[in-house]
């Protein structure tokens, strides 16, 4: 009788719950529990980024509306238990129906991916209810890319990027496709090459994967917004190229790995026969040939000061550029190269012409590198240029000085030493076959970075170089009284890609002065076809 009188109950009760749920299925109700975490989104504004939490209800990822109303500011109307509700941004109301996926905006149908659901007396709407209901009526722009989980609040800049790596022996290849153009920069952070775009954040609808030993990982800064690259063994240097192609720019980091170590042989030194009674208390002969290496480097920024250099249409001072550019190529020798950079001013001082090539003779510099920023009478001249010296305007003595044995005198314990014998005012006759191939190794590594002017290597008699006893080079990183190029000159991004073209052009040097060392040419290796700065109708003059 137990049985007989309890079993049709259980019965009647697991009826009657099917009969609840079907009706709750039927009106779009469901249980508290049919509520799981989902994925989430990401609110890009002008203030920042936000997590917007969403949940799974019956398979579906919903949003819920009280959260949204949080967000926007919407007036919901009062849940009376009734299948419709009433959502109100100010532009217009919004009717929904629990269970139908279709929302009434200001009196037009919009339809949705799924219905709208009350869970547990919320509600619940849909992702696309954001952007296909809500954004028609409210007073912001409001856009949802549901691939890369980002809700778009607002006028704010989001390119998308698709980033594709692809290895190629020791060196490797970052290619990243930009939509639309936005204004980027490459440097360098702790060991680290680091893009930063100027925009909000960035939607990254694909992500490159590293291989190889150049790169160990590529990995996504929210907070920049941009990219880190953790360089791999073999790395050594980078470059960078980029082009535009309608609204897409093309970003190209080619990572490139260091040449193989070769053993270096050297021609076995010659042994003196005469008898040195004194050899045993003498002190070794300080090296004083010519050095293969570049431990040490001279940057100097032109003009500073009073000296204020040339002015761009909208005020752009020179003397402001050329140190900007200083500061980030001395960063980049150093980490890159681990030589020793030494600026010839580190702020808005004065520095004398000659002065400056002193410095670099009294630190006993290897290179020497003098940045300007040109400017001409006609705002229609572009583009960037690299000078050596000319010897032209010095005469017969320079010539000879250029092409003259060093004088050899016996020194204290023995051996000789090289005296060169030359006025401080011609100093540089004597390098200049290498000045010429160092600027134009960097002059090649500018015109992959920036615009070049049709003669890109030109010789000129400036002060600045006369005096430097070592390759000396001036470069003019483009005109400063071209508006567009006046825009350029204070954008980080450019900046680094004049630094970045001058290490690389630094670096070849280096690789061309170990494999073939100078020797003093007739001409002192002068370009005969490059014309002085003077003969340029549109180039004002350098000290």
């Amino acid at each position: 009788m137990v049985h007989a009188t309890r079993l049709p109950t259980v019965r009647a009760a697991r009826t009657s719950t099917l009969a609840v749920t079907a009706l709750a299925a039927a009106i779009g109700v469901f249980p508290l529990t049919a509520q799981e975490p989902a994925g989430g989104l990401t609110l890009i504004t002008a203030e920042g980024r936000r997590p917007l939490e969403t949940v799974s209800v019956q398979g579906g990822e919903v949003i819920a509306l009280d959260d949204l109303a949080a967000l926007f500011q919407l007036d919901i109307g009062e849940d009376t238990g009734e299948r419709t509700l009433t959502v109100d941004a100010g532009a217009g109301p919004i009717v929904l129906t629990a269970g139908q996926p279709l929302a009434s905006v200001d009196g037009q149908l919009v339809s949705l991916d799924a219905p709208a659901r009350r869970v547990g007396g919320r509600w619940f709407v849909p992702l696309d209810f954001v952007s296909r209901a809500l954004a028609r009526i409210h007073d912001q722009r409001l856009e949802l890319r549901a691939r890369s989980r980002l809700l778009l609040v607002g006028e704010v800049r989001v390119p998308r990027v698709s980033a594709q790596y692809r290895s190629r022996a020791r060196s490797g290849r970052l290619t990243l496709q930009i939509t639309p153009n936005t204004a980027h920069e490459v440097t360098e952070d702790r060991g680290r090459l680091v893009i930063r775009f100027d925009a909000d954040a960035i939607d990254v609808v694909r992500l490159a994967q590293p291989r190889g030993a150049a790169v160990r990982a590529i990995e996504v800064l929210d907070e920049l917004p941009g990219f880190a690259i953790e360089p791999g063994p073999s790395y050594a240097s980078h470059r960078i190229l980029s082009g535009e192609s309608g609204n897409s720019t093309q970003l190209v980091v080619d990572l490139e790995a260091a040449a193989p170590a070769v053993a270096e042989t050297r021609p076995a030194e010659p042994v003196d026969p005469r008898p040195d009674p004194a050899a045993g208390d003498a002190v070794p002969v300080p090296d004083f040939s010519a050095p293969t290496e570049i431990r040490t480097i001279v940057i100097d920024p032109g003009h500073g000061g009073a000296d204020e250099g040339a002015h761009g249409p909208e005020g752009t001072l020179e003397k402001d550029v050329t140190l900007s550019v200083a500061q980030r190529l001395r960063t980049l020798l150093e980490r890159r190269l681990g030589v020793r950079v030494i600026l010839t001013r580190t702020g808005d001082t004065v520095v004398a012409l000659d002065r400056r090539a002193a410095i670099a003779n009294n630190d006993r510099a290897d290179l020497f590198i003098s940045l300007h920023a040109n400017s001409a009478l006609r705002d229609v001249v572009t583009g960037a240029e690299v000078y050596y010296l000319s010897i032209d305007e010095y005469g017969q003595e320079a010539r000879e000085l250029a092409d003259r044995d060093g004088r050899y005198l016996p020194v204290s314990g023995g051996g000789v030493r090289e005296i060169d014998m030359i006025p401080w005012d011609m100093a540089q006759a004597r390098h200049v076959a290498p000045s010429a191939d160092l600027a134009g190794f960097v002059s090649e590594a500018l015109g992959r970075r920036v615009p070049l002017s049709p003669r890109p290597i030109r010789q000129a008699p400036f002060r600045v170089l006369v005096g430097a006893n070592m390759p000396a080079i001036l470069v003019e990183m483009g005109f400063i009284s071209n508006p567009e190029q006046e825009s350029q000159m204070v954008r980080p991004d450019f900046q680094t890609r004049v630094a970045e073209a001058i290490l690389e052009g630094v670096i070849r040097f280096r690789e061309h002065l170990a494999s073939e060392p100078y020797a003093p040419v007739a001409d002192g290796g002068a370009d005969r076809d490059a014309r002085p700065a003077a003969e340029n109708p549109d180039a004002q003059g350098r000290d």
